[in-house]
């Protein structure tokens, strides 16, 4: 399959959860993830395989909950085009 990007945006909750020290646990998971990423104030984008977006998703979920979360909750859009598109390919038609 062709590249994808994918915004992904993890809230994770629950009582005495706090998010400003999982969120940057979350971020850290992302970056040794070994996929292309840009992280921006909402949510942060991934270049790759679907199979390994799908992976890294399912990875996420489970740091949060690792970390004292009760739930987690993700926001995921995906751009696929049979010919691949990439995060550059997104920044230089914008």
């Amino acid at each position: 399959m062709a590249t994808v990007t994918a915004g992904i945006q993890v809230l994770p909750n629950g009582q005495d959860v706090d998010t400003y020290g999982v969120i940057p646990r979350i971020i850290d998971s992302v970056k040794d993830s070994g996929l292309k990423y840009k992280i921006g104030p909402m949510e942060t984008v991934v270049e790759g395989e679907l199979d390994e977006i799908l992976h890294l998703v399912k990875e996420l979920q489970l740091v949060g909950i690792n970390l004292g979360a009760s739930e987690v909750m993700s926001n995921i859009k995906l751009h696929y085009k049979p010919d691949g598109v990439t995060i550059e390919d997104k920044l230089t038609h914008v």
